[in-house]
């Protein structure tokens, strides 16, 4: 005796089932069909006036297709079908082996059940990213090897399939496309991660998928960079001037974007009398290869000129390196320079007249010149005061200018004590052991309400500095993303 399986009946809206067996089915409903295999006969159980009872479906095995067999109607293909089916009726469809029963209007297929849908775009495995407020799309195609019409789904590991809070609607879903529509929460409390199970049925099988998903926001942070000070020269020279700074209260980081910052290091000292100091390194903010902010380094600071013999009216005291934003190392007196609205800095002041040396141009104003007699040094232009931090700080003073045997100037310091950024000192004539130095390094600062996801170099962080606020100090080479 041949062993047969049951196959069953799948339609979009549900329906009755078909059994295949040699003993008639227990409790079946008015509709059920029934075909037994060893008479190679269909039924279905319905009212036939006096009692429910089963009844053979198409006895002389009617329709116009090119067979038939018990109730069965054989054709060429789908298009062949009889034009006026009765309920119940079964059809063969030969192009495609597939069995068809007559339901209401419509031809419905029956499924085996073999075969399961098959994925033909796979969904991403990475973790997809959700932006706050936005929407994305994550996209699925799959094929019914029995030609069975698919439908897409969803659901969430979570407690009772709820949707997660990082989602603020429910997920749409395409149904022609396998296009899944992802819009996400507002609500920066809602930041996180969920898993979602996309799947694929036939009604019979379904086929799944698994994606992940992180949902994360724009920052808005403070950012301050300061470029590297200028060095000084030796000779009754100049000062360095003081780093460039840049400043932007609220910066938009994008979420998941790396950005890279370079720390700029102080200009070295000039030991030749009618040398310029090295000017100080820039500090840089950028993604993706470009730059978004540059400060610039400070100039450094000149040195005195050539004379004969022990003349030294014909010398040339050097005036100071410019600051922020200046094309150019340098003596001269000089207007501010600015970065796109946002840097800050000065020329230095100079002397050109006896012995007084300039003193160096800082963040926030220009140096003031040397004295033609006494050989006084003139003082560093002012720093610039930030607030990034929480803390009211002064950056990028200029250097204080060297005198030629009395003293020197002071560095700029803006009204408090300025901590990096400055341009470095000249050096007094004649006085071995006040000689000039290099410039400071430079820093980069970037205060967040939100802590950084990844962070690389040499940085500190303070949470106490600015309530409510990260703060980020790199005094080297790093990288940060939100």
């Amino acid at each position: 005796m041949a062993t047969y399986s049951s196959i069953r009946y799948v339609s979009g809206s549900g329906g009755a089932s078909v059994t295949v067996s040699e003993t008639a089915p227990t409790s079946p409903s008015a509709g059920d069909l029934w075909f037994d295999p060893s008479v190679l006969k269909t039924f279905v159980y319905y009212q036939d006036g006096s009692s429910n009872q089963w009844v053979q479906t198409n006895p002389s095995g009617s329709g116009s297709g090119s067979g038939s067999g018990a109730g069965v109607t054989v054709y060429a293909n789908f298009a062949a079908f009889s034009g006026s089916p009765s309920e119940g009726d079964l059809a063969y469809a030969n192009d495609t082996d597939a069995l068809y029963v007559r339901k209401g209007s419509s031809w419905d297929r029956i499924d085996s059940g073999d075969e399961s849908p098959v994925i033909l775009t796979e969904p991403p495995t990475s973790q997809q990213t959700l932006t706050g407020g936005s929407t994305s799309t994550v996209t699925m195609v799959a094929q019914d090897p029995e030609g069975f019409d698919i439908q897409y789904g969803i659901a969430y590991k979570t407690a009772s399939n709820v949707r997660p809070t990082q989602l603020s609607a429910d997920t749409t879903i395409n149904q022609s496309t396998g296009v899944y529509t992802f819009t996400a929460s507002n609500n920066q409390a809602h930041a996180g991660s969920f898993k979602a199970r996309l799947s694929a049925s036939d009604g019979a099988n379904t086929t799944t998928r698994f994606v992940d998903f992180g949902l994360t926001f724009d920052v808005t942070a403070g950012i301050l960079l300061v470029a590297g000070g200028g060095g000084g020269n030796h000779s009754a020279g100049g000062a360095g001037g003081g780093g460039g700074y840049v400043e932007d209260a609220s910066y938009v980081f994008s979420s998941g974007t790396t950005y890279n910052i370079t720390v700029g290091t102080g200009g070295a000292v000039a030991t030749a009398q009618d040398t310029l100091g090295s000017r100080g390194g820039n500090s840089t903010f950028a993604t993706g290869g470009s730059d978004i902010y540059v400060a610039t380094g400070g100039g450094g600071g000149g040195g005195v000129g050539n004379f004969t013999g022990s003349d030294l009216s014909t010398a040339l005291n050097g005036g100071s390196g410019g600051g922020a934003g200046r094309a150019s190392d340098g003596p001269g007196l000089g207007l501010q320079a600015s970065y796109s609205g946002k840097g800050f800095g000065n020329n230095g002041g100079n002397d050109n007249s006896n012995q007084g040396a300039g003193g160096g141009g800082g963040a926030g104003g220009v140096g003031a010149d040397g004295a033609a007699s006494g050989g006084t040094g003139g003082n560093g232009g002012a720093a610039k005061q930030s607030s990034i931090t929480g803390v009211a700080t002064y950056y990028a003073g200029g250097g204080p200018g060297g005198g030629y045997d009395v003293s020197m100037g002071s560095y700029g310091t803006g009204g408090g004590a300025s901590v990096v950024g400055n341009g470095g000192k000249g050096g007094i004539w004649n006085n071995s052991s006040l000689v000039s130095t290099a410039g400071n390094n430079g820093i980069v600062i970037i205060a967040a309400q939100q802590a950084a996801n990844t962070i690389t170099g040499t940085y500190s962080l303070s949470t106490s500095s600015r309530s409510g606020y990260y703060v980020y100090t790199f005094t080297g080479n790093g990288s940060i993303t939100f």
